[in-house]
């Protein structure tokens, strides 16, 4: 998903060449649910920061006006950008489990693409089998961690349901990663998918009757 764009980061941004993160997201979510309160879907919001933003645009070649706007065609070629190369076996970068359950989503379909205050804001959908909010939690991360994901906001629960937002303690996961191996090369994050230990975690709670 990122990494066909972290890969010209890292061409453009010499001294990241060694860093993790390339890219910084935060992530909206809004759920949808049926007449029994079951969620159906989930639209992810990306707001991507503002130096992945414009590479992607000075790649492409888009906003050459430097208006800070995109035109209709524009929006339309850059619609998806983010959804494809996905690698054999990629899931993603949300996942959800209910329970010890783990919820199988869609595949993703683009909804749109926008340019927000300089920086490029897409969204896309992703269907699941109707699934309880109770006890629901959910993790946005990319597994390979060229992309640090934080979650923002969340929308479109049943007015019963609570969140809880936890998120790591950034200094005490980085020793713990370091401490597993040499990550100087893109196979350590290939290999040990560091990803799900930098996640945000959100839980649910529902009232039930």
């Amino acid at each position: 998903m990122f990494r066909a764009f972290a890969l010209m980061l890292l061409m453009w941004v010499a001294p990241m060449a060694q860093a993790h993160p390339h890219v910084f997201v935060d992530v909206g979510l809004t759920f949808e649910t049926d007449t029994d309160g079951n969620i159906t879907a989930v639209e992810v919001r990306w707001t991507y920061d503002g130096l992945f933003t414009l590479l992607v645009l000075a790649d492409g070649g888009y906003d050459a006006d430097a208006d800070l706007k995109l035109t209709e065609d524009e929006k339309a070629a850059l619609l998806g950008f983010e959804l494809t190369d996905w690698p054999e076996g990629f899931e993603g970068a949300l996942f959800l489990h209910s329970g010890q359950k783990k919820i199988v989503l869609g595949t993703p379909e683009a909804i749109s693409v926008e340019l927000v205050d300089g920086q490029l804001e897409t969204v896309h959908r992703r269907s699941l089998e109707p699934t309880e909010a109770h006890d629901l939690v959910v993790e946005p991360f990319d597994p390979y961690y060229y992309a640090a994901l934080t979650l923002r906001s969340v929308d479109g629960l049943p007015e019963t349901c609570k969140t809880a937002i936890t998120r790591p303690n950034l200094d005490e996961v980085t020793e713990w990663v370091a401490g597993l191996g040499d990550q100087s090369g893109e196979s350590f994050f290939e290999e040990f998918r560091v990803g799900k230990y930098y996640t945000d975690r959100l839980e649910v709670t529902c009232a039930t009757s």
